[in-house]
């Protein structure tokens, strides 16, 4: 489709160009709820095993925090200029993958430390919108 935008305009990106796009990214941000506590929200970096999000932990309350708990997993792009951007949302949960479920994979940890454990996010639900400025079109291609 190759219709202007007349105005601000709020765009649901499609499962593929969701997944497009975290597989052209490295670092998002994890958010799980603990007890008794306000969400944690952290940033990782990550890559995309088909449509499963993986990343490393340390061990620590975090990686207690995320085994088996319902999480959110969100990568995004502004531009505070245009006032465009976009945001993909992965909820699902999150468990400790097995040495056969990452043996193929190759992920090395930025921040410092034992980063041995291995977390997925199987996802439940795949979400995106993109925000778009009067003039621009959108047929992008998945990136602003």
């Amino acid at each position: 489709m190759t219709s202007a935008v007349e105005g601000p305009a709020l765009v649901e990106l499609s499962r593929e160009e969701c997944l497009s796009l975290l597989g052209g990214f490295t670092v998002g941000r994890i958010a799980v709820a603990t007890p008794g506590a306000a969400p944690l929200v952290m940033p990782v970096n990550y890559l995309l095993d088909g449509d499963v999000v993986v990343f490393r932990s340390g061990v620590g309350s975090k990686l207690r925090s995320l085994r088996g708990s319902p999480v959110s997993f969100q990568l995004d792009q502004i531009d505070p200029v245009q006032h465009t951007g976009w945001s993909v949302l992965v909820r699902g949960r999150s468990y400790e993958a097995t040495r056969w479920e990452t043996d193929h994979l190759h992920l090395q940890p930025w921040a410092p430390g034992d980063k041995g454990h291995w977390l997925r996010i199987v996802p439940d639900a795949i979400s995106g919108r993109r925000l778009l400025n009067q003039g621009q079109f959108e047929d992008l291609g998945g990136y602003l």
